[in-house]
């Protein structure tokens, strides 16, 4: 991490000046987040009309949705134009100039000094432009953007179950080659491409694709190294390939590398991963290389023993993300990114569900190296668009090839809830041909489609992938948590064969809502009323129920955050997701984050619920605690009042009725657990209704 900013933080100060000194260079990425200028525009007009006042400064990454779409009230879809100069002293005649956006949501026209460049339309997958015959040498660059955030027929989500931030929110870069160099314009793709064959704990075969574009109109002749290097520095395997590279298109390269008793990528256990650097030499000088962070690894699963890594059982205990923050919408820093995998990496999660659409690189990044199994997935989601199938497809080819390499990555989500009324047969004739492309393309990692007709088991949208994932969210769309066993258990008898998940389960919490008779609420999820102990009471007994089903591959947590979704007036908030684990702001984890944190983490955990339902105008309560590390004993104003009794599994324990004084109690658990005593307590009020807090 303090790699990552320092190397943010030189390349940032490079920019305080024109591009200098890059000929000679074997490849320069410069990042130009900076110095940029922004406009909305109240139509669809040329940024030629528009007047130097119209324009702000802003800085990458930005969107004017930070506030609007999370407000509950209008959003502004519409168009805005972005730009900035660029300027180089010296063009290089041997030199390609690259012009790369991480993120632009959702449509983009690019322009160089007033020429029409390219578009791009997908709010979530980089993009590249070679703008090498459109740059002047020793004066000003002009950089136009055209960014518009409006739906789009040709595009396959609405903004139902999130929205569609506007803007330039990921990193914008300059990268600069040679003129025979690693292709940067497959789908902004590394240009390099490993499948791994044959894992073992005894031995690896990687088989690596380089794809190299000449640029020039002479053949070339080249050789193309490829060596893999230890995390203690050390190379364990090398090779080369030599060629004649025509001038035209992108040619593929070939390379095999065989790695000996090589150290598996073994998830939170030992997430290793090793360097692969890819040169490419001409005439034995470097005209290009990169380098990549790859883990060696291999997984199945069983229809009755799960997921399995490394030829044995691994526990998928997942959680979904969404990539906003309150406040600042999807404009995210690395710090905003890294404070979401720490927490996820808090509560002991071994998985992440990214939803519903890639995110950003450091993400991936993170999950390699912190050891996160990652279900990576495309936005074709909440319903079927006729036209969009062509960018459903070209948003599936951009996220595998810009994310091959990742070993944290395991499956290819194709769609999630896609059939809405009578609209069947496209979208699955669409999950098919999703289905067949990853398959074609990355024939090593799963595809998996998601459904919310759990109820029909011979549904057509069904196992038309690998595996499939089904969203259960009995008991709060409806029955009652307790009936998510029974379900899963017939499923599984019924249907044996087939690989199953519970891609969502979740319900809302608002802290501001309270309830002590949680076990008869009836929620009403397009209501008001989002009780957090009902939120506590719904996943102790839904998870219980996928605990006690190893053949459940994996199950995810809808949501770990609380997020926007801004045509919703739900649960007291207007434009609020209340099914997150953890308030909005990131500051509140609510009492369920620690049910799972109990249950998964390896960390001592004890934890007494209910501190938020501190107004009573009842004296006897049953009180709960989360304990991995022994039976906790209740003390009450001080007073022991004995061991908790074990609950519904080995981290859950409850007290008998407790009758509290009137006034003040101070409600205190504690532990002795390897010579130190652990402690959690907070105090309640009983005949004080005064509260702002909503209790029922």
């Amino acid at each position: 991490m303090k790699y990552n900013l320092l190397r943010t933080s030189i390349l940032l100060i490079i920019l305080m000046s024109p591009i200098k000194n890059l000929m000679g260079q074997v490849r320069k990425t410069v990042n130009l987040n900076k110095e940029w200028k922004f406009t909305l525009v109240e139509r669809d007009i040329d940024y030629i009309n528009l007047t130097d006042a119209s324009w702000k400064q802003v800085t990458i990454p930005h969107t004017w949705n930070n506030k609007d779409i999370q407000s509950g009230k209008k959003v502004h879809y519409g168009t805005a134009w972005y730009k900035r100069t660029l300027k180089i002293d010296t063009l290089d005649n041997k030199s390609q100039y690259f012009l790369k956006f991480d993120g632009v949501g959702q449509y983009a026209e690019l322009y160089i000094n007033n020429k029409y460049i390219g578009k791009h339309l997908g709010s979530y997958a980089a993009f590249v432009f070679n703008i090498t015959e459109f740059l002047h040498s020793d004066k000003e660059n002009s950089i136009l953007l055209k960014v518009n955030n409006e739906l789009n027929k040709s595009y396959p989500k609405d903004n139902f179950l999130f929205g569609i931030y506007g803007g330039i929110y990921r990193n914008v870069s300059l990268i600069v080659t040679n003129d025979l160099h690693l292709a940067l314009t497959d789908y902004a793709s590394s240009g390099v491409y490993v499948q791994q064959k044959n894992v073992s704990k005894k031995k690896a075969a990687l088989t690596i694709q380089s794809l190299l574009k000449n640029e020039t109109s002479k053949a070339r002749n080249i050789t193309v190294i490829n060596r893999l290097i230890s995390k203690e520095a050390k190379v364990v395997s090398e090779n080369s390939v030599e060629q004649i590279m025509y001038p035209g298109g992108i040619i593929p390269i070939v390379t095999n590398l065989t790695i000996k008793k090589p150290r598996l990528w073994n998830g939170k256990i030992d997430p290793y991963l090793y360097r692969l650097e890819t040169e490419v030499l001409e005439n034995g000088k470097t005209v290009d290389k990169i380098s990549q962070s790859i883990g060696i690894r291999f997984f199945s699963i069983d229809r009755e023993k799960g997921f399995m890594l490394n030829g044995k059982p691994y526990a998928l205990h997942g959680v979904c993300r969404h990539q906003e923050w309150q406040d600042k919408g999807n404009a995210l820093l690395p710090e905003h990114h890294k404070k979401d995998m720490d927490l996820i990496n808090e509560i002991g999660a071994t998985t992440i569900r990214l939803a519903h659409y890639q995110q950003s690189d450091y993400i991936y990044s993170l999950a390699d190296s912190m050891g996160f199994l990652i279900w990576a997935e495309i936005p074709f989601v909440n319903g079927y668009k006729d036209g969009a199938s062509n960018n459903a497809k070209q948003q599936l080819t951009e996220l595998i090839k810009q994310h091959f390499n990742s070993p944290s990555i395991f499956v290819w989500g194709v769609h999630n809830e896609v059939v809405k009324g009578k609209v069947v047969q496209k979208p699955v004739s669409l999950t098919k041909e999703l289905h067949t492309l990853a398959k074609t393309i990355d024939p090593d990692r799963f595809t998996v489609s998601v459904s919310n007709i759990w109820w029909v088991y011979d549904h057509p949208i069904h196992e038309n992938t690998d595996l499939q994932g089904f969203n259960q969210y009995t008991g709060w769309y409806g029955g009652k948590p307790s009936e998510l066993g029974k379900w899963i258990n017939n499923y599984h008898t019924a249907k044996p064969m087939i690989r199953f998940s519970v891609s969502e389960y979740g319900a809302g919490g608002n802290i501001a809502h309270q309830t002590i008779d949680f076990k008869n609420f009836k929620p009403d999820p397009v209501g008001q009323f989002f009780p957090e102990t009902y939120q506590t009471y719904y996943h102790e007994l839904t998870y219980d129920a996928i605990e006690k089903s190893p053949f459940i591959w994996g199950s995810y947590v809808w949501n770990m955050f609380d997020f926007s979704v801004p045509e919703w007036d739900r649960g007291d908030i207007k434009g609020r997701n209340h099914k997150g684990l953890i308030t909005y702001d990131r500051k509140i984890k609510k009492d369920a984050f620690y049910w799972y944190k109990a249950n998964w983490s390896e960390d001592p955990v004890l934890y007494l619920t209910g501190r938020r339902n501190n107004n009573l105008d009842k004296n006897d309560l049953t009180f709960k605690a989360y304990c991995n590390i022994g039976i906790p004993e209740l003390f009450i104003n001080g007073k022991s009042r004995g061991k908790m009794i074990k609950g519904i599994n080995s981290v859950q324990f409850l007290s008998n009725q407790i009758s509290l004084s009137q006034g003040e109690n101070t409600v205190e658990i504690r532990v002795l657990y390897k010579n130190k005593t652990y402690k959690d307590e907070y105090t309640l009020k009983v005949g004080d209704t005064t509260s702002t807090r909503k209790l029922f």
